[in-house]
Order: structure tokens, then C-alpha cells, then sequence
């Protein structure tokens, strides 16, 4: 015999944790062996609620005189009676639950990342952005040095970093693995090198705002609010992969990592600083830039301004002079 619908047992955030099928009705719920759905819940009473057909054909949940009664849901107020509909909610004790006719519609199928569909989670895209950031930090590591460069002086800094991201997408992945099933190492490591590839675009473009714009403290508004964001963005990533939580689940757990690493980056600033100092506030390393970015003058019309400046010495000097007793 075909079921007439399921009775859906949900968690506190909605999701399905069994289905039972309606063979006929009407059905028992309750704690006690004897009933139609069963469960495991102390403030649901042995027998607490029948659901069936009244009269008129509409079906309807009744409560059996139960301690703790039947809701709607949390907020609600405790009713004798509820009728339900294909969809319809209901709460007994501290259990949610559900019922859904065979022909209740369903939400559209989610694309398997598995399939190939989306070409930025491949284990090719993990390689090429891993090699693109470790020639990355080699070039920041050769840039930042005042000495004679050598390949191991460039290359050793470069390959710790590295290795502590592989580290750091390893344990995202091995939490995939426990979570979902899944490894996804390669997508964590793709996720990764975005973020250390955002930390660099922050701190190169704030050290060289700060530095054209010195009144401006664009480095500490970087890396307390721009980090933040680079944070944000790098837990959002991991868990899309790591968890099963739903998308707004994860914007506010990101949101909160961030929150909290940024609150306690300002208040560490704050007890640092010293009450006064003449010493000029500047931390960031400013890497050279190409010297046609620069404006620059032909050596005809350096000369011209010389000259010009130097009659333009000349004319105050005798003005000076004519001038003393």
C-alpha cells in the first residue's frame, strides 16, 4: 500500500533527522512502543497527540490531554487542536515536527560540485594557485631584503609560509572528511591562497596609501577592518566545504570569527600605544615601483630650472645686500 504522506522529525534548525510514513490514518505519537511515530523525548508524554481526519475531511493534529501540549511552534500559544496541511509544522515537548503529503512539492536539485560543473574547485586550480602564491611570497621575500639575495635566503622564509598553509588546509580538510564525508583538500587549499593573495593586495595598497597620504592612518584601518574582512571571507570559504551549515549559518559564524579577532587586534593597539612619542609612526616596507610610473623632466629643462633658480638666488641676494646699513 502507497504511504498518504510522512510525519517529518526536524532538528532545532529545520532539517530532517527521519521520516515516517503514513500508511493510514488516524496515527498515534507519543514515547510509548505503541505508537504510529516514536519518540525519544522526556517532555513528550507516552501518549500525547493523534493525528486523523475529522467530519468535514480536514486532518487534524489533537492533542490527548498531554503535560506539556501542542504548539504550533515555539512562540506560539499551547492549543487543544491544530489542523495541518502538507507543510504543516508542529511542536510537541521540545520536538519539531512535520507533515508532508506524497505529492508535497520540492525544493529544486543542488548541483553536485563533484560533477565537474564548476571548474574552480579542480584539484588544477589548488596547483596553480598554490605555485602562483609561493612565486608571490618569493618576490615579496626578495623585495623586503636589504642584503645580497641569495636562493636560499629568498626561497626558505617562502617554503615555511607555504608549508603552514598546507598545514592549515589540511586540518580544514581532515574536519570535511569527519563532517561531510568529504576530503576537499585542494578546494581548501585554493581557498587559502585567496586569502593570503587578499592579505597582500591589503597590505601593498595600504602601505603605499598611507605613504602618499601620511595624515591618513590607512595601515591600522587596513589591518584591523581589511583583515577582518580577508578573515571573514577566508572562514565563509572553509566552511562552505567543511560544514552543513546553511548559507546564512555560515555568513554570521564568519562574521563572528571576525568580529571577534578584530575586537581583540584593537583593544592589543590601544594598550600598546605609548602616551606621547616625536617619532614618526610609519611600520609599513614600501616596495619600489617601475621608474616610468614616476613623473620625470628632460635634462634641457632640469638645466632651464637651475638657472632660472639660480637668478632668482641672485635677485634676493642683492635685494639682501642693498638693504643693510
Amino acid at each position: 500500500m502507497a504511504p498518504l504522506g510522512y510525519i517529518e522529525i526536524l532538528d532545532a534548525k529545520g532539517g530532517v533527522i527521519e521520516r515516517v510514513s503514513v500508511d493510514s490514518f488516524p496515527i498515534a505519537i507519543g514515547r510509548a512502543y505503541s505508537n504510529d511515530v516514536i519518540l525519544n523525548d522526556p517532555y513528550v508524554c507516552p501518549m500525547h497527540l493523534a493525528v486523523g481526519p475529522d467530519e468535514e475531511g480536514r486532518l487534524i493534529a489533537r492533542d490527548l490531554n498531554s503535560v506539556n501540549g501542542l504548539r504550533a511552534d515555539v512562540r506560539e500559544k499551547r492549543v487543544p487542536f491544530l489542523e495541518l496541511h502538507s507543510g504543516s509544522g508542529f511542536l510537541i515537548g521540545h520536538t519539531q515536527l512535520r507533515y508532508c503529503s506524497v505529492d508535497h512539492p520540492l525544493a529544486a536539485t543542488v548541483v553536485d560540485r563533484e560533477n565537474g560543473k564548476s571548474r574552480l574547485y579542480s584539484p588544477y586550480v589548488a596547483v596553480i594557485a598554490g605555485a602562483a602564491i609561493f612565486l608571490l611570497l618569493c618576490l615579496d621575500a626578495y623585495l623586503s631584503t636589504v642584503e645580497r639575495a641569495t636562493i636560499a635566503t629568498v626561497v626558505t622564509e617562502p617554503l615555511a609560509t607555504f608549508a603552514m598553509l598546507l598545514i592549515w588546509s589540511g586540518l580544514w580538510a581532515l574536519a570535511s572528511r569527519i563532517i561531510v564525508s568529504r576530503f576537499y583538500f585542494p578546494q581548501h587549499v585554493a581557498i587559502a591562497c585567496g586569502a593570503v593573495a587578499g592579505f597582500f593586495a591589503l597590505t601593498f595598497s595600504s602601505e603605499w596609501l598611507e605613504f602618499f597620504f601620511p595624515f591618513v592612518p590607512v595601515i591600522w584601518i587596513a589591518g584591523l577592518f581589511g583583515s577582518a574582512m580577508v578573515v571573514a571571507a577566508l572562514v565563509y570559504g572553509h566552511l562552505k566545504f567543511a560544514s552543513a551549515l546553511r548559507r546564512s549559518s555560515r555568513f554570521w559564524a564568519a562574521l563572528s570569527i571576525s568580529a571577534a579577532m578584530a575586537g581583540v587586534s584593537a583593544i592589543s593597539d590601544f594598550a600598546s600605544r605609548s602616551k606621547f612619542s616625536n617619532v614618526m609612526e610609519f611600520t609599513g616596507t614600501v616596495k619600489p615601483i617601475d621608474a616610468s610610473w614616476l613623473p620625470t623632466i628632460s635634462i634641457d629643462q632640469y638645466i632651464e630650472r637651475s638657472r632660472k633658480l639660480q637668478q632668482d638666488l641672485d635677485t634676493l641676494a642683492q635685494k639682501a645686500r642693498a638693504t643693510q646699513p
